[in-house]
């Protein structure tokens, strides 16, 4: 920020990416304690999230698939209810604990920022 607010006015985009870059490589060290404190985490949550909710949805879609083939009444189809309805149930806590969770470390990140 080494202008004047008046002439930061008038600065087009590339001038707007001029002075952001000026500005985070001055203060690169507080940048990247920021970058590793509140972006990485979030981001290392939601991948694991996205694996980890494939993972589950694949097993309840290949039991569905499997009671599917199965005669209906048997003991077997039964008991691929009952895993079913505990992987569904797995499923949606699992979704419900990664929403909560990345709801607050995301407003911890913006109240930081902020």
């Amino acid at each position: 920020m080494d202008r004047e607010q008046e002439q930061m006015q008038f600065l087009g985009i590339f001038g707007i990416y001029r002075e952001a870059c000026k500005i985070i490589i001055t203060w690169r060290r507080i940048f990247s304690k920021i970058t590793l404190a509140l972006i990485l985490p979030p981001s290392f949550i939601f991948l694991a999230h996205v694996e980890a909710t494939d993972l589950l949805h694949r097993k309840v879609v290949h039991d569905k698939m499997e009671r599917h083939f199965t005669p209906a009444g048997s003991a077997r189809s039964n008991k691929l209810t009952d895993v079913i309805s505990e992987d569904r149930t797995l499923y949606w806590l699992f979704k419900v604990a990664y929403l909560t969770f990345y709801l607050v470390l995301s407003l911890l990140s913006t109240l930081a920022v902020v």
